[in-house]
């Protein structure tokens, strides 16, 4: 009875991912990364594009802590294979954006190794900023429901990421690295096709609806928080050791 009493109306599903999306959408009009784009419109420093993808990397490989948990967390039977495969495809297309991060440090010889690039300052994952604060946050929504979980991410970093990747793709200044953003254009719209998949139909209860609603936003904010942090440490705004403050509301 509380099962009945819960469902949503059949078409819900389709109007929360709708506007989910247009919630995202908005923000990704503009993120903190455009003021890289802004501060040098003929192109960054050497310093200044090992600054930014050092941090990328960071955030990118963090990301293996937030998909191993989410992953022991499918349960058998809970969601159709196809949700599962769709997600394991996400992991796939994350670390390999993550190697073309390394990749490019390596390549450029910023780093020699990719051991030294994992000890350098510019590379390293510090507790205690905004990035970490957004990898933590994403890791607790392990208690949550694969459907809501993809629902805060799928349909709110990741639609924010895509804006960001797409404006990078075309007029980041450095052909090599324009050309990096360009090539994960197409898989990260691929993650956001599959959050309003997911949505669309498997959040069918209001509770699920309500959960979706709140992560989403908290994720939403917590990604722009973490881009502004990176938006910074790229244009040496911020040290690069050291912890950094956090918005008195995300104590």
């Amino acid at each position: 009875m509380t099962e009945l009493v819960n469902r949503i109306e059949p078409g819900s599903g389709a109007a929360l991912a709708s506007d989910l999306l247009s919630q995202a959408e908005a923000d990704g009009r503009r993120t903190p990364l455009d003021a890289v784009l802004e501060a040098s419109p003929e192109g960054l420093t050497e310093d200044q594009c090992f600054r930014l993808l050092g941090r990328l990397w960071a955030l990118k490989r963090s990301m293996y802590y937030v998909y191993g948990s989410w992953a022991l967390g499918l349960s058998v039977n809970e969601f159709p294979p196809s949700v599962a495969y769709l997600f394991g495809k996400q992991i796939y297309d994350d670390s390999t954006h993550e190697m073309q991060y390394v990749d490019e440090i390596l390549r450029r010889g910023w780093a020699r190794t990719q051991r030294d690039a994992f000890r350098h300052a510019y590379c390293a994952f510090t507790p205690a900023t905004r990035v970490a604060y957004y990898v933590f946050a994403l890791r607790a929504l392990t208690n949550y429901r694969q459907n809501i979980r993809i629902a805060a991410l799928n349909l709110g970093a990741k639609a924010i990421e895509l804006a960001w990747l797409e404006r990078f793709g075309q007029s980041f200044p450095d052909a090599r690295l324009r050309a990096v953003f360009a090539g994960q254009v197409p898989e990260t719209r691929s993650h956001v096709l599959m959050g309003r998949l997911v949505v669309e139909r498997w959040v069918t209860t209001s509770v699920d609806e309500g959960l979706s609603r709140i992560d989403q936003g908290v994720v939403r904010q917590n990604y722009l928080f973490a881009l502004d942090e990176i938006a910074a440490f790229t244009l040496g705004l911020v040290p690069a050791r050291g912890e950094y403050t956090l918005p008195t509301h995300m104590d």
